[in-house]
């Protein structure tokens, strides 16, 4: 709970000065509400909002990004004895993420309750990867669909998780080159790229670590005729298979404001885990159609 990141938009003074106290004697990080925070759920860090409910815009901003199941926004809404924020609270589409309390009282539980909406939205996350774990097996177990498709279906819950516009999920062949497997971008699929030192993927590949690019035009490791991406920031993520390298993640065209960071990348992988088992399958139905053919 140390590294939770407190968001305040509170007009009292007084009651602000009080909360921020218990915020830092908590050793939590305070900030006034900003736009990157809202847009950006908790990327970098756990965060928690409070937000007096005379704020209308930022709380119906909040709304708007919360209104999607996958975003998580824990909000506490402070708000006067004669507040109708009760109403509005009722009225959005998940008012789990939010909790009511009279602007006067919160003080008195403060830090139970900001541990509790932290807590919450740690739940949330987990429950977002359970269904997606859940989904992934039930797409798999559609006999009419081949891999690559499964891969594609994956591929767009992931992006979806993930806040990118773009991706694929490229693989090691037997021949020892990349081969994309699924993309947003239909036309790629299928094609295999050899090793090369300028290209990022293979340096995915080569190195066994994951590559965020800030700007390709100002990094001379790489090309941007060799990276396929519209914009100038990605993340590349090493797909392993018993501890071996096996393929590359790639994600670009974030659609939140700020750059991929290791949010995004510890989030990536935890879809990655659910998604080793169905890799380590169609090795094995490869290698078995690889021995009846010989």
């Amino acid at each position: 709970m140390k590294n939770l990141k407190i968001c305040t938009a509170i007009r009292n003074k007084t009651i602000e000065d009080e909360i921020i106290k218990i915020i830092q004697d908590s050793g939590w990080t305070h900030s006034n509400v900003i736009m990157d925070d809202v847009v950006n759920e908790h990327r970098a860090e756990n965060q928690v909002f409070i937000i007096e409910d005379n704020y209308s815009q930022i709380l119906n901003l909040v709304e708007f990004h919360n209104s999607c199941y996958l975003n998580f926004i824990p909000t506490v809404v402070l708000s006067a004895a004669d507040s109708k924020c009760k109403e509005w609270v009722k009225g959005v589409k998940f008012p789990e993420k939010y909790f009511h309390c009279g602007l006067m009282n919160f003080r008195m539980i403060a830090t139970q309750t900001i541990e509790t909406m932290s807590a919450l939205s740690e739940a949330h996350r987990n429950l977002v990867v359970k269904k997606y774990r859940e989904a992934a097996t039930s797409i798999f177990k559609k006999s009419a669909l081949d891999f690559r498709s499964f891969l594609n279906e994956v591929l767009i819950m992931s992006l979806d998780i993930l806040y990118a516009e773009r991706g694929s999920i490229m693989l090691l062949n037997e021949k020892g080159n990349l081969v994309i497997e699924a993309a947003t971008k239909k036309e790629i699929v299928g094609i295999e790229i050899p090793p090369s030192n300028d290209n990022v993927a293979w340096t995915v590949v080569n190195t066994m670590k994951p590559i965020f690019v800030e700007n390709i035009d100002h990094d001379p490791r790489f090309k941007r005729s060799s990276s396929g991406y519209n914009k100038d920031h990605f993340l590349s993520i090493p797909i392993f298979l018993n501890k071996k390298i096996a393929g590359v993640f790639n994600l670009s065209d974030k659609m939140v404001s700020l750059l991929f960071d290791k949010n995004d990348y510890d989030k990536a992988n935890e879809l990655l885990s659910v998604l080793e088992p169905y890799l380590y399958i169609n090795k094995l139905a490869n290698y078995i159609r690889t021995l009846r053919n010989q």
